[in-house]
């Protein structure tokens, strides 16, 4: 649609500039990243209402109700993040250190505790590892893509076992989520985005309290199964 690169962007490109001008300084003064967060979701909503994006929930309070916890959630295209960061509580991403360049909002992630993978060197994975547990010690949520990248079919591809080992060390519960309906409105390959609806569901939160390492696969297992039983059902 015309109107994603005419108004959508634009339109975005400018309020990012000018909350970062407003908001930035104001978290300098309070140290308080509530103001920037608050900010970012109004940004969500603007540009969703701009595309003409409706974001249908089920199961929002299993989200809401924990304190700390690891989201996550099957990965389909660029406008799943945006769809989950507009209703999740605050939550961290981790993110490869290249989006962190970005002018403005590479900043503004950086000051919400998002974390940076740095894949040329070696040990970055394992840096962001230990960062991500401690920020989920620190009583800030995750939000994971267990998939490691966007699935172009649809189907869910094999996860990684990250997020499991995190959310064990840490002794979080997982929250897993499903998405439908993002694809069509952000087909493959293009940054288009088309009016239209789309669905988070929220499942039971997954305990991991007294878990250990040797249980991560069967962990894994039963949250995949958990997650590709939701979309099962709605094919």
């Amino acid at each position: 649609m015309l109107r994603s690169y005419l108004i959508v962007y634009p339109a975005l490109a400018a309020y990012i500039t000018i909350a970062t001008l407003i908001f930035v300084p104001l978290t300098w003064v309070i140290r308080d990243i509530r103001p920037i967060y608050w900010a970012s979701r109004q940004g969500i909503r603007l540009a969703m209402l701009l595309s003409g994006v409706h974001v249908d929930t089920v199961g929002l309070d299993q989200a809401w109700s924990q304190k700390t916890a690891v989201f996550v959630c099957n990965h389909v295209t660029n406008l799943d993040p945006a769809a989950l960061f507009f209703k999740l509580p605050r939550v961290a991403v981790i993110l490869k250190k290249e989006l962190g360049k970005i002018p403005l909002l590479g900043y503004v992630m950086k000051l919400g505790s998002f974390i940076y993978v740095d894949r040329a060197v070696g040990n970055s994975r394992h840096k962001a590892m230990e960062d991500a547990v401690s920020t989920l010690r620190s009583g800030i949520s995750l939000l994971i893509f267990p998939e490691g990248t966007r699935s172009k079919t649809g189907q869910m591809l094999p996860f990684s076992p990250g997020a499991f080992t995190m959310a064990i060390e840490a002794g979080v519960p997982i929250v897993p989520i499903t998405i439908e309906g993002a694809r069509e409105l952000m087909p493959p390959g293009t940054l288009r985005i088309k009016p239209g609806r789309l669905k988070l569901t929220f499942l039971d939160p997954v305990d991991t309290t007294g878990l250990t390492a040797s249980d991560r696969q069967a962990l894994m297992e039963r949250v995949r199964g958990r997650m590709e039983a939701v979309l099962a059902a709605s094919r």
